[in-house]
Protein backbone atom coordinates (compact mmCIF):
# COMPACT_ATOMS: atom_id res chain seq x y z
CA UNK A 1 0.00 0.00 0.00
CA UNK A 2 1.38 3.40 -1.18
CA UNK A 3 0.81 6.63 0.08
CA UNK A 4 -1.61 8.69 -1.28
CA UNK A 5 -0.37 12.62 -0.36
CA UNK A 6 -3.23 13.84 -2.01
CA UNK A 7 -5.91 12.35 -0.04
CA UNK A 8 -3.64 13.15 2.59
CA UNK A 9 -4.16 16.56 2.18
CA UNK A 10 -7.60 16.59 0.69
CA UNK A 11 -8.71 14.85 4.10
CA UNK A 12 -6.89 17.00 6.34
CA UNK A 13 -8.35 20.34 4.82
CA UNK A 14 -11.76 18.85 5.05
CA UNK A 15 -11.39 17.56 8.75
CA UNK A 16 -9.36 20.84 9.83
CA UNK A 17 -12.51 22.56 8.04
CA UNK A 18 -15.12 20.41 10.32
CA UNK A 19 -12.99 20.66 13.40
CA UNK A 20 -12.48 24.53 13.79
CA UNK A 21 -9.01 24.34 13.89
CA UNK A 22 -8.69 26.52 10.10
CA UNK A 23 -11.27 28.95 8.77
CA UNK A 24 -13.02 27.76 5.36
CA UNK A 25 -11.40 30.86 3.60
CA UNK A 26 -7.90 29.46 5.07
CA UNK A 27 -8.34 25.96 3.55
CA UNK A 28 -9.40 26.93 0.56
CA UNK A 29 -6.14 29.23 -0.21
CA UNK A 30 -4.15 25.81 0.90
CA UNK A 31 -6.35 23.82 -1.83
CA UNK A 32 -5.46 26.27 -4.42
CA UNK A 33 -1.71 26.08 -3.65
CA UNK A 34 -1.74 22.35 -3.40
CA UNK A 35 -3.38 22.44 -6.91
CA UNK A 36 -0.58 24.56 -8.27
CA UNK A 37 2.22 22.39 -6.75
CA UNK A 38 0.53 19.84 -8.49
CA UNK A 39 0.01 17.98 -5.24
CA UNK A 40 -3.50 17.43 -5.22
CA UNK A 41 -6.16 17.40 -8.21
CA UNK A 42 -8.64 20.01 -9.26
CA UNK A 43 -11.07 17.03 -8.30
CA UNK A 44 -9.83 17.14 -5.17
CA UNK A 45 -10.08 20.67 -4.92
CA UNK A 46 -13.47 20.18 -6.05
CA UNK A 47 -14.27 17.82 -2.63
CA UNK A 48 -12.26 20.20 -0.54
CA UNK A 49 -15.21 23.10 -1.90
CA UNK A 50 -17.80 20.74 -1.60
CA UNK A 51 -16.96 19.88 2.18
CA UNK A 52 -16.91 23.35 2.75
CA UNK A 53 -19.98 24.26 1.42
CA UNK A 54 -21.61 21.52 3.14
CA UNK A 55 -20.12 22.96 6.89
CA UNK A 56 -21.20 26.54 6.18
CA UNK A 57 -25.06 25.30 5.61
CA UNK A 58 -24.72 22.78 8.69
CA UNK A 59 -23.61 26.11 10.64
CA UNK A 60 -25.85 28.06 9.33
CA UNK A 61 -28.62 25.47 9.89
CA UNK A 62 -27.80 24.81 13.35
CA UNK A 63 -27.55 28.60 14.22
CA UNK A 64 -31.03 29.38 12.54
CA UNK A 65 -32.56 26.77 14.82
CA UNK A 66 -30.98 28.33 17.90
CA UNK A 67 -31.77 31.83 16.85
CA UNK A 68 -35.28 30.27 16.54
CA UNK A 69 -35.43 28.08 20.24
CA UNK A 70 -33.85 31.20 22.00
CA UNK A 71 -36.62 33.23 20.52
CA UNK A 72 -39.09 30.46 21.29
CA UNK A 73 -37.45 30.28 24.90
CA UNK A 74 -37.31 34.18 25.29
CA UNK A 75 -41.15 34.11 24.82
CA UNK A 76 -42.47 31.56 26.89
CA UNK A 77 -40.40 33.50 29.54
CA UNK A 78 -42.54 36.76 28.68
CA UNK A 79 -45.74 34.75 28.91
CA UNK A 80 -45.02 33.10 32.12
CA UNK A 81 -44.06 36.86 33.77
CA UNK A 82 -46.87 37.81 32.48
CA UNK A 83 -49.03 35.44 34.35
CA UNK A 84 -47.39 35.78 37.48
CA UNK A 85 -47.71 40.19 37.21
CA UNK A 86 -51.52 39.63 36.27
CA UNK A 87 -51.78 36.84 39.53
CA UNK A 88 -50.20 39.25 42.02
CA UNK A 89 -51.98 41.71 44.24
CA UNK A 90 -51.25 45.17 44.02
CA UNK A 91 -50.57 45.89 47.21
CA UNK A 92 -50.93 49.99 46.68
CA UNK A 93 -54.65 49.58 45.89
CA UNK A 94 -55.43 47.44 49.10
CA UNK A 95 -56.26 49.65 52.12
Amino acid sequence: MSFDLGKFLTEGLIDSVKNGLIPAELATVYAGNYLAKSMITQTQVNQVSDAIVAYKAAQAEAAAKASKESQEAAKQADSSLDAQTEATVDHNSVQ
